[in-house]
């Protein structure tokens, strides 16, 4: 395999200094050899059938045309065109128009889940930048919101938003996606740390821990330590645990004080009650959730 153009720089270098340093009693007059040029490597598949499987794994299934286009450019080139491609909110926008064409049709109507699966689907057979809705895809599988549960059911307006955001972070990084991820009310609806309050020993209420275990064991470390090459670490024969319940409970006050974003911020109300998916207020279901500081936890958070 050819190396990369970095490494074939380095190399030209390294080569350099040594011809100058070990240049032989000379006194020195002679110029340096000058470095052939690098010549550039164009990877391309080597056939149609190797072209077809990258795009399978890489898009929703290749057509004729997008096989031409990746035997002629490259790999590296067809990424970059992929990348390049805008993100914008195709879900959302397909959701809040099919709504409002059902509402003209009967104004007792609104869109629901099936205009969601709708969208996905038109973006899967049609979509132009079809790495990132993959990539999205993929995502959806690690970071789940479901439709079946009631509170993510009841705002599927920001279910599709929920999509457009998986598609937007996802080509990033994946530091800035988490974070973007654990602020997304629908994750706090599905998972439980929106409206999560900081300790009551009057009342016994300690955080709800459920956000803090799942970012540990689903969304990062994982349960256990693992090698470089991915194979659990063993220690007298036994798997390392990554975290303990001390880590989840203080992992689990960071998680608290989050809710609805909203106008009356940060008015008790808006905590509890703050506007779903609607007419009124359409943006306050996708909006990143913000803290509460009178509900948010002012102990000593320790965590791994």
């Amino acid at each position: 395999m050819a190396l990369p153009r970095t490494r074939h720089t380095l190399l030209a270098c390294l080569t350099l200094a040594l011809v100058t340093a070990c240049g032989g009693g000379g006194g020195g007059s002679e110029a340096p050899a000058t470095p052939t040029p690098e010549p550039v490597v164009v990877e391309k598949p080597a056939t149609r059938n190797e072209a077809a499987r990258f795009l399978t794994q890489a898009t929703f299934g290749p057509v004729d045309a997008d096989i031409d286009r990746l035997m002629a450019v490259g790999y590296a080139a067809w990424l970059d065109e992929q990348l390049a491609l805008p993100a914008t909110p195709v879900h959302r926008l397909h959701w809040e128009a099919r709504d409002q064409a059902l509402r003209a049709a009967d104004p007792n109507a609104k869109a629901f889940g099936d205009q969601v699966l709708e969208s996905f689907w038109k973006q899967a057979v049609t979509g132009p930048d079809q790495l990132r809705h993959r990539v999205a895809y993929a995502l959806s599988q690690i970071f789940v919101i479901s439709m079946v549960d009631n509170g993510v059911s009841d705002n599927t307006r920001a279910v599709a938003a929920w999509l457009d955001m998986l598609g937007h972070q996802g080509l990033g990084r994946y530091r800035d996606l988490l974070e973007t991820v654990s602020l997304h009310p629908m994750m706090g609806v599905y998972l439980s740390h929106l409206r999560n309050q900081k300790a009551d020993a009057r009342t016994g209420r300690v955080p709800d821990e459920n956000y803090a275990r799942e970012v540990m064991q689903l969304f990062s470390i994982g349960l256990v330590e693992l090698n470089p090459d991915g194979s659990a670490k063993l220690v007298d024969g036994k798997t390392v645990d990554t975290y303990t319940p001390a880590d989840i409970g203080g992992l689990a006050k960071v998680f608290t004080g989050w809710s609805w974003s909203c106008p009356d911020w940060p008015n008790n109300n808006c905590f509890f009650n703050g506007s779903l998916d609607g007419v009124s207020n359409p943006d306050r279901s996708f909006a990143p959730m913000v803290g509460y500081p009178q509900y948010h936890s002012k102990e000593e958070k320790r965590f791994l």
